[in-house]
């Protein structure tokens, strides 16, 4: 859609980041601020703006250090496309290619970024719906972020989001048949969970209607089942994510953030949580340096916002 070194309005195009299902991204230059920002054009180009901000809109009611932040929506030449913070660094699941699994102790400071991240949204009744490690991008400085509200939904007076949509090695039972809720999003949050210190998803098969039997029909091998020196704590945790039952599930994602705080009686696993506890808490209040006026970012230590001119 874009080419390298094409300006579109203020924005001088980089390079591309790549294509997905939905829409290319590019790494662009803001020539009037002079930052990195990532640009997202989605393949199809409707007519109706209103079916064009719903992504956009999603994404721009969240403010968490967990979520890439989006920056704005523009349309230049009858191209529609959204700007968003560009985070140096690479994704998840180009992560898990390469390490194949990780370290316990590194999957429970990830779950607990990914976790805070869901539950910030579902306070905000929005449901992810495609959780999964490619959706998920890990900057330079070791903070997780979650991206791609392409197929995100609005829960305001209704209990679930009626259309089937989803990548199935991550989908709960429910989300096949067109009733995803919150909790599917925290079915999501236990397959990811269980990829990290297994190395491949709870289920995992070409195709989908097998992934849905086994899944409806709670056919889960533990993680402790294939790799013993995961905790029972950990295992009942990540099995609890992933009940066929709906009732049965994690009903929120901040009680995974509090069973993992207390998964183990050992004062030094203790000690190892509440140390990535604290130090996920001092990411946050960096990140969260927002001008109180327009409420865009602040650069670090700025008394000035180069934005709106405020005094903060």
């Amino acid at each position: 859609m874009f080419l390298q070194g094409q300006k579109v309005g203020k924005y001088q195009i980089v390079c591309s980041l790549g294509s997905g299902g939905f829409g290319s991204v590019y790494l662009a230059k803001d020539t009037w601020l002079n930052i990195e920002v990532a640009i997202k054009v989605p393949h199809k180009q409707s007519t109706e703006l209103l079916k064009q901000l719903k992504e956009p809109r999603l994404q721009a009611a969240l403010n968490h250090p967990n979520i890439v932040r989006m920056i704005a929506a523009e349309k230049k030449k009858k191209v529609f496309f959204m700007v968003m913070e560009y985070v140096k660094g690479e994704s998840l699941e180009t992560v898990l290619e390469k390490e194949k699994i990780l370290s316990t102790h590194q999957a429970i400071e990830y779950i607990l970024q990914i976790a805070g991240a869901v539950q910030h949204a579902h306070s905000n009744k929005i449901i992810h719906r495609d959780l999964r490690p490619s959706n998920i991008v890990l900057s330079e400085q070791g903070v997780l972020k979650i991206t791609d509200f392409g197929t995100s939904a609005w829960l305001n007076s209704v209990p679930y989001a009626s259309t089937r949509i989803g990548s199935p090695p991550y989908m709960a039972p429910e989300q096949f048949l067109g009733k995803a809720s919150y909790r599917s999003d925290i079915y999501s949050i236990g397959c990811i969970f269980y990829e990290m210190i297994i190395g491949r998803p709870p289920i995992f098969d070409p195709d989908p209607f097998k992934i849905l039997e086994k899944a409806k029909n709670g056919k889960i091998t533990p993680p402790r089942l294939k790799n013993n020196k995961i905790s029972r704590e950990i295992d009942n945790i990540i099995m609890k994510c992933l009940a066929a039952d709906i009732e049965q599930r994690y009903q929120k994602a901040s009680e995974i953030t509090s069973d993992l705080t207390k998964s183990s009686g050992k004062e030094s696993n203790k000690s190892e949580i509440e140390d990535i506890m604290a130090r996920i808490k001092a990411r946050e209040k960096k990140a969260s340096a927002y001008c109180w006026n327009c409420r865009k970012p602040l650069p670090y230590k700025a008394k000035y916002c180069p934005y709106c001119e405020e005094v903060n």
